[in-house]
């Protein structure tokens, strides 16, 4: 005879209370449902920033950046230190004189040689051949307006071997039919006919074992000589404002 309908739900048989065993209770389901919307969860709002201090910020970490950069740079460049090639002319302002010197367009960079003799005539070269005499002769040309007329100085800059040795070429120079250092003209760099040489105006400044020699006359105007015996005494003068070029086309001369 089958047992009689219990009351209640229909339990699995699995799920009935059996004899000696717990009393099954049914298990909480953690989580959505199966016929449970999809809720979506709202993110939190991000935290409120201050615009001040992320600029603040910011202008920090390239302050850093170009500090470690220039530290890079120093060290690579060995410590700061550079070397640089001496100049040919002296970057020191030119002393201030009655004249105002140009350099002649031919010759816009003095000329530097070690063979003294070569750029000079008469006794002054035999003098200048001799070993351990001279050490090196620089050559320049400029111009300058003299009273409307325009004049071309010769600079000449030789450097003796020791101080008594430049006091007997200055005493050389300075006498008559000696001889001297060529003029650039003379030398046939700068052509400005009929003129061959510089002769009308001289000056010489002796400086340690430095002897700076000046040399001057008009340049030619249409092809003619302008300058005349008459001329000599201003430019002397000229020559002896001109002396304090020596030491700017050979900065090491002094002066």
């Amino acid at each position: 005879m089958s047992d009689p309908q219990r009351p209640g739900p229909p339990w699995p048989p699995e799920q009935y209370n059996r004899s000696g065993e717990t009393e099954w209770i049914p298990r909480v389901q953690s989580g959505r449902r199966p016929d449970e919307p999809f809720r979506f969860q709202e993110e939190p709002a991000p935290a409120k920033t201050n615009p001040a201090l992320t600029w603040a910020l910011r202008a920090a970490g390239l302050i850093a950046v170009a500090v470690v950069s220039g530290l890079v740079f120093f060290y690579v460049r060995g410590g700061g230190e550079t070397t640089t090639t001496p100049p040919t002319q002296s970057s020191k302002p030119r002393p201030t004189g009655v004249y105002e010197f140009v350099a002649h367009p031919d010759v816009t960079q003095p000329r530097v040689d070690s063979d003294c003799a070569q750029h000079a005539y008469g006794k002054t070269q035999e003098l200048l051949a001799q070993p351990g005499q001279c050490r090196r002769v620089t050559q320049a040309l400029y111009t300058a307006d003299v009273k409307g007329k325009q004049a071309l100085v010769a600079v000449s800059v030789v450097r003796m071997g020791d101080k008594d040795k430049a006091t007997g070429l200055v005493q050389l120079v300075n006498a008559n039919e000696t001889g001297n250092i060529k003029d650039l003209l003379r030398e046939g760099v700068v052509k400005a006919p009929p003129l061959r040489s510089l002769s009308n105006g001289y000056a010489s400044q002796l400086t340690g074992d430095t002897v700076v020699i000046i040399e001057a006359d008009y340049a030619p105007a249409k092809g003619k000589a302008v300058g005349t015996k008459a001329d000599k005494d201003l430019l002397d003068k000229v020559c002896e404002d001109a002396l304090r070029l020596g030491p700017e086309i050979d900065p090491d001369s002094g002066g």
